[in-house]
């Protein structure tokens, strides 16, 4: 057996160097590997990437390199006040004010921090703000959370906003306050402790003023009193149909008053635009 094998090897070698029998793993080894064509790939050095969680840019606007945000700096808090309401619960009410003379600011969203003396105090907002501050507009907030007896220092964290020039996006409506009654209210907490509170009933209209349909109406109404000091606020969505160009629809609620008398009463709005 051993010199068969060593015949049968001895064959098999010489069949290979004559060419008799082809090796595809001779072949392969000897083929060579095609040139690889040039790389199309163009590399560069990292770019500046804007990330920011609750602002969506468009393609436009992260390409542009004169692109700014809105300056926080015009964005003021005014006339924050303790306002307690109808069963004697802390209420702050404040107005942010946009102090640009001709910017607005698009997607606005602020953190805020309250301390009465060292202590932190935390408080909410209990509505949301607009889409869009105008020049001049008065936003009115409120907010609650823990007790306190007043506040110290407010610190407002603008987080970074988007800008636009007037007459800006929002479509034009024309919200009027018709009239106003005011009266008296009361309940009953925990079937003992009885209460009272007044409040203004608001009777207003919106005419869609623009040229396109609107929906999504939004109103922020304020009280204000003699001495022009925020009373009252309240937050609505209106829940009328779409106004075509040229419509108008009525709206009416109760604005509670947790302050002085109220002198005059105003609005500012939000809506899209189909």
């Amino acid at each position: 057996m051993t010199i068969w094998c060593k015949v049968k090897a001895s064959r098999y070698t010489a069949a290979l160097l004559a060419g008799m029998i082809p090796s595809l793993v001779f072949a392969q080894a000897t083929e060579v590997p095609p040139t690889p064509s040039p790389s199309r790939i163009i590399r560069v050095d990292p770019a500046n990437v804007r990330v920011i969680d609750h602002l969506r840019l468009s393609t436009e606007e992260l390409l542009d390199e004169n692109f700014k945000f809105f300056d926080s700096s015009a964005m003021t808090v005014v006339d924050p006040h303790r306002l307690p309401n109808e069963i004697g619960r802390s209420q702050l009410y404040l107005e942010f004010v946009n102090t640009s003379k001709d910017t607005i600011m698009v997607d606005p969203n602020v953190t805020m921090a309250f301390f009465e003396g060292s202590t932190a105090i935390g408080l909410r907002h209990e509505w949301t703000m607009p889409s869009t501050i105008y020049p001049g507009e008065h936003v009115p907030m409120v907010f609650t959370g823990e007790r306190f007896n007043k506040i110290t220092e407010i610190k407002a964290n603008w987080q970074p906003a988007k800008r636009a020039a007037l007459p800006g996006p929002r479509p034009k409506l024309k919200v009027t306050i018709e009239k106003t009654d005011a009266g008296i209210g009361g309940g009953t907490l925990n079937f003992t402790y009885r209460y009272q509170y007044k409040y203004v009933t608001v009777f207003g209209r919106v005419l869609n003023e623009s040229q396109s349909d609107v929906d999504e109406i939004r109103v922020w109404v304020s009280l204000y009193d003699a001495k022009d000091h925020l009373t009252g606020a309240r937050y609505e969505e209106l829940r009328v149909p779409a106004l075509k160009p040229g419509e108008s629809v009525p709206f009416q609620f109760d604005v509670k008053q947790h302050g002085a008398n109220f002198a005059r009463v105003a609005v500012i709005y939000d809506a899209e635009a189909q």
